[in-house]
């Protein structure tokens, strides 16, 4: 019987000690990777400047980028409205910079967005909420008013974002009516997990609706049809309720790709973030 319980009981101990070996590293691997909160090593370009903001909200320094347009001066008269763009999951303050700001200026140049000052937030694997919230409301857009020549009001500030970024611009915008005036959205959702219909978002929408629709405001959310493309269904049913100006895009043959986006769309969300700065003028 001893020898019997050995034969038995020995291998399975061995292969139960094996697979904890084997699935100590798998499990590393998957641990999600530490957020680097200031990024200063940003693309060359025109007008990008990296800066850091020494965070209470946070209780650490965070960084951003500013772009400002061609022609920008701040001893000039001249007083800029805002963009601030919103990176997705795993991105940083540099990550769209150069990107965002060259549609701008092409923009711009195009004379379909008046010149703007475009600001990129750190958001960490936020979600944009919690303390990366109170940094953006609390923190840095009144640091960004206080140190540039901004038009310092919600009709003059706009926020713009992809992915986990979209998803952020608009939640932001629904939650703070009193600071924009605008939210466009490439693949962002309502609910990235659980149950959409229980979102905050949806009584805040109701909630604010007058404070956002006496701001001017509007929403573009432009989805793929490989990428969520009923993600802001339920919004959708509750800006229609509360006479909100929203837009759904479905865009055909995308995913969930950034590059995608700008190709196909970009000239419609750069017509939309300009269209709702200049009618607020």
């Amino acid at each position: 019987m001893r020898s019997l319980l050995q034969h038995i009981v020995v291998p399975i101990l061995f292969c139960l000690v094996s697979m904890s070996v084997i699935a100590a590293p798998a499990f590393a691997q998957r641990t999600r990777k530490p957020i680097t909160w200031v990024n200063s090593d940003i693309p060359d370009f025109a007008g990008l400047e990296h800066k850091v903001l020494k965070s209470d909200a946070l209780g650490h320094d965070v960084g951003y980028v500013v772009w400002t347009p061609p022609g920008f001066s701040a001893d000039a008269d001249t007083r800029y409205p805002v963009v601030y763009f919103l990176h997705g999951a795993g991105g940083s303050e540099r990550s769209d910079a150069a990107g965002i700001a060259s549609l701008l200026a092409k923009g711009i140049r195009n004379k379909t967005m008046p010149p703007a000052i475009c600001v990129c937030p750190n958001g960490g694997m936020s979600g944009y909420r919690g303390e990366v919230e109170s940094m953006i409301v609390d923190e840095l857009i009144p640091l960004i008013d206080s140190t540039y020549p901004t038009r310092a009001d919600a009709k003059s500030r706009v926020l713009a974002g992809f992915s986990m970024g979209g998803a952020g611009c608009v939640r932001l915008s629904l939650l703070h009516p009193d600071l924009f005036c605008a939210a466009g959205s490439w693949g962002g959702a309502l609910a990235f997990r659980g149950d959409a219909a229980e979102s905050p978002l949806l009584p805040a929408a109701k909630k604010n609706a007058e404070t956002l629709r006496a701001n001017g405001y509007a929403a573009l959310l432009i989805n793929g049809d490989g990428d969520r493309p009923d993600a802001f269904a339920l919004l959708a049913e509750t800006f229609r309720a509360h006479d909100i100006p929203h837009q759904v895009v479905i865009v055909e043959n995308t995913k969930h790709n950034l590059g995608d986006y700008h190709k196909k769309t970009a000239d419609q969300m750069l017509s939309f973030l300009g269209k709702q700065l200049q009618q607020n003028q």
